[in-house]
């Protein structure tokens, strides 16, 4: 297959570790961005990466890329892309994006901007959508359908300091709705942050999963699903890119077959909450994650949970906000816990507030400053002996 070059987006903070797992899945010409990593590849590695990444929100494709300082320059560079006689280039890989943006394909497409003259995104994904159909008037003698409710093409644009880069979205859904999520509690830990929290914490898949505020089973949901080898996208029915032309469903299946490595296949899950409520939601996530017959669920205060016998992973994000605010007494006391409790386990606590867990009173193996949702946080890393 032809090489085409892709770009996986996360969180902020993160990407360090997607960059790790797509070099576990061999990409090629991996570069590390802000909130994203760039690599190339063929189209069963964009599906791989759609299929078994952790901590990405989405798998891109790059279309074009050109000098956009003003709305003409972004409509002309959309044309010439669209029209198939474009000076646009493309970094990574090729794509013949002129047959891609046929007619009869919908589009829809939305715009970010970043350090860039043109600061109106509305504005600035119609001018690209200006461009793109007087392109395909320019081949076609007619035009795509714009339609926001189920396209055919994703199409993202992306202003970086007035440049364009135009790109396909071959995820749709975002990667982080894995379809376990039955039940949302009150400030729920996303899916690609939990995931991080257990990759970055260096366990190696052994030993029993501990939360003791485990709120709607997230973090446990995610350890496990690394230790059996479940891939992320294992429940998800629909994928953008199946809609693309040269889509091999075929090949699709071959990738979906691939053997994922199992590093605990006899995991437990063991989750703890004050909430009766918070537990009532772990066990229908664990359910639809078909994990419930591993989990063990608890009703009580962290402090006086008793864990399994170890050493394995325990993973914490203390409520947050108005729950906890920063209060210095509770986080020297859930950092007391952990010392005395959890004794040669490997721990991640996902820090939030304005606190970030800096009187937790561990000294952290690693920092990692992260974005929860609009919140600045950290992934506070130990290894307890």
């Amino acid at each position: 297959m032809r090489a085409i070059g892709l770009i996986a987006t996360c969180v902020l903070g993160l990407e360090e570790i997607l960059e790790g797992e797509l070099r576990a899945l061999e990409a090629q010409d991996v570069e590390r961005q802000r909130g994203a990593v760039a690599f190339t590849g063929t189209w069963e590695d964009c599906w791989r990466a759609n299929w078994r990444l952790r901590t990405a929100n989405r798998v891109l494709v790059e279309l074009g890329t050109w000098e956009a300082p003003d709305g003409p320059a972004l409509a002309a560079g959309a044309r010439a892309l669209a029209g198939g006689r474009s000076p646009a280039r493309v970094r990574r890989g090729a794509i013949d994006v002129a047959s891609l943006l046929h007619p009869d394909r919908s589009f829809v497409i939305q715009a970010t901007s970043t350090a860039s003259v043109v600061r109106d995104t509305r504005w600035a994904a119609l001018s690209v959508k200006d461009g793109l159909v007087d392109g395909q008037r320019d081949r076609w003698d007619r035009r795509s359908d714009v339609d926001r409710e189920d396209p055919d093409l994703h199409l993202r644009l992306r202003l970086l300091r007035d440049r364009a880069t135009l790109l396909l979205d071959t995820s749709g859904e975002p990667l982080d709705r894995r379809g376990y999520r039955a039940v949302t509690t009150a400030a729920p830990v996303r899916e690609q942050l939990a995931a991080a929290c257990v990759l970055a914490s260096g366990w190696d898949g052994r030993g029993p999963v501990v939360d003791p505020m485990c709120g709607s089973g997230t973090l446990l949901v995610e350890a496990a699903w690394f230790a059996l080898g479940w891939p992320p996208g294992r429940l998800r029915r629909h994928w953008a890119f199946e809609r693309l032309p040269g889509y091999d469903p075929a090949a699709f299946t071959a990738v979906l077959q691939e053997p994922i490595p199992t590093p605990g296949p006899n995991v437990r899950l063991h989750g703890n909450d004050e909430s009766a409520e918070a537990l009532r939601g772990a066990r229908a996530n664990l359910e639809q994650a078909n994990l419930l017959d591993r989990a063990t669920l608890t009703r009580g205060g962290a402090a006086a949970f008793e864990p399994p016998p170890g050493p394995g992973l325990v993973l914490v994000n203390p409520p947050h906000g108005e729950r906890l605010g920063t209060d210095a007494v509770r986080w020297r006391a859930l950092g007391d816990l952990l010392k005395q409790r959890y004794k040669g386990w490997k721990a991640a606590v996902l820090a939030g507030g304005e606190d970030r867990g800096k009187h937790i009173g561990l000294r952290p193996r690693r920092r990692i400053p992260v974005m929860n949702g609009p919140l600045e946080g950290r992934i506070l890393l130990f290894d307890l002996y």
